[in-house]
């Protein structure tokens, strides 16, 4: 499935989903789900499902549920009582667009179609106990164990916060919707945790999440020079450097471990986004030492 092909998915389904929905609450899911954006978890869906083989519409409908996790927890992000972010990937926030209460409201709505889309996965030999457990998947990762969690941990972060404080707090707010976009297909598929192949797709997960976030605080380096952001940082705790040098080398054993364990001709797509986020990661270093440099120098 092409990033194309996943945009018509989300479309139909939003179709099929909103029929008879209030007009300015069906509107702003709308603005905030169709508008532009990285779509990386559905792509780890979309490339995990590829790995094991699973039904298109198993693949479609994971896919379309936690994209619109993500989305309901950027809306919820922005709203005045969390982030307070008038701005969204170069438009007005949603809770700017529609007013608070229909954002809001929009947020609400997303999680509960997130798991109406997994409800409708089937195809093959699917099992009513592996889309249950697809549901307890998602249920987790964006509930007080995960996404939420990490949330609520952020605000609990302080100057005297540790790296494993930050860590913590990045693997539920950052960390759980990846473990969920990867594990959900394995779920679907009767791919148990316990085994080596459910252990290293896990291993790939955690470790991609990490990998993301430590990219993103790269890329921010200029909110260093914010007491109030740069404790949620990791480069409040090593260097630019040292960040991305561990994250690469954790992502790197994960990609032998899962060429080792699966076909090889299937992996291409996740080995594929294991290379972007490197690339992203390196790129972030140079960037952030060159940013500090330049802010050195600007100091002296």
């Amino acid at each position: 499935m092409s990033l194309n092909d996943f945009e018509t998915v989300l479309k139909r389904s939003l179709g099929k989903f909103l029929t008879g929905v209030p007009v300015a609450l069906r509107d702003s899911i709308e603005y905030s789900l169709l508008g532009a954006g990285k779509r990386i978890r559905p792509r780890l869906v979309q490339a995990t499902s590829e790995l094991l083989n699973l039904p298109e519409s198993a693949q479609h409908a994971a896919a379309v549920a936690i994209e619109m996790i993500h989305c309901y927890s950027l809306i919820h992000d922005d709203l005045p009582c969390l982030d307070n972010d008038d701005m969204r990937r170069g438009r007005p926030s949603n809770h700017k667009k529609f007013g608070e209460a229909t954002a809001l409201l929009a947020g609400d709505a997303l999680t509960s179609l997130a798991t109406e889309s997994l409800l409708s996965a089937q195809g093959g030999s699917l099992k009513a106990e592996w889309i249950l457990a697809a549901i307890q998947r998602l249920s987790w990762a964006s509930g007080p164990r995960g996404m939420v969690g990490g949330q609520a941990a952020e605000a609990e972060l302080n100057a005297h916060s540790s790296l494993a404080d930050l860590k913590r707090m990045h693997a539920g707010k950052t960390g759980a919707l990846f473990v969920a976009s990867i594990l959900m297909p394995a779920d679907l598929s009767g791919i148990s945790e316990a085994t080596s192949q459910g252990q290293c797709l896990l291993e790939l997960a955690q470790r991609m999440g990490s990998a993301f976030q430590v990219a993103d605080d790269l890329e921010d380096v200029h909110e260093m020079a914010d007491p109030a952001k740069a404790m949620l940082s990791v480069l409040t705790h090593l260097s630019a450097a040292e960040a991305s040098r561990l994250e690469i080398a954790q992502l790197q054993a994960s990609k032998v471990q899962l060429s080792r364990l699966f076909d090889a001709s299937r992996c291409t797509a996740l080995l594929k986004i294991c290379d972007e986020v490197i690339r992203k990661l390196e790129e972030a270093a140079v960037s952030a030492n060159t940013q500090a440099k330049v802010q050195g120098s600007a100091r002296s």
